[in-house]
């Protein structure tokens, strides 16, 4: 598997980035455009900021994750967006 894969990898070391919780989103305002756009710019996002949607309706739910490449992206993101409003 992939996975096992990625384990492997490298120098012994498990290089995993961080995935970041985004909470408290706007469903009607927030969408995937405006995750990256605004979270691109405290590091290298590895893969399309995802948000959370009812099966049924593909409505939001009100949260979302962003994956960067490092932990120092990550920790830069909270510093920065803490309490702030998209």
């Amino acid at each position: 598997s992939k996975s096992s894969l990625d384990k492997k990898s490298g120098s012994g070391s498990l290089d995993v980035g961080a995935n970041l919780f985004i909470g408290n989103l706007d469903p009607a305002d927030v969408d995937e455009k405006l995750l990256y756009d605004t979270f691109s710019a405290f590091g290298t996002i590895i893969r399309p900021p995802k948000i959370m949607r009812d099966d049924m309706t593909n409505q939001s739910k009100g949260f979302g994750f962003v994956s960067y490449d490092a932990f120092e992206a990550s920790d830069l993101a909270i510093e920065c967006m803490h309490n702030q409003y998209l």
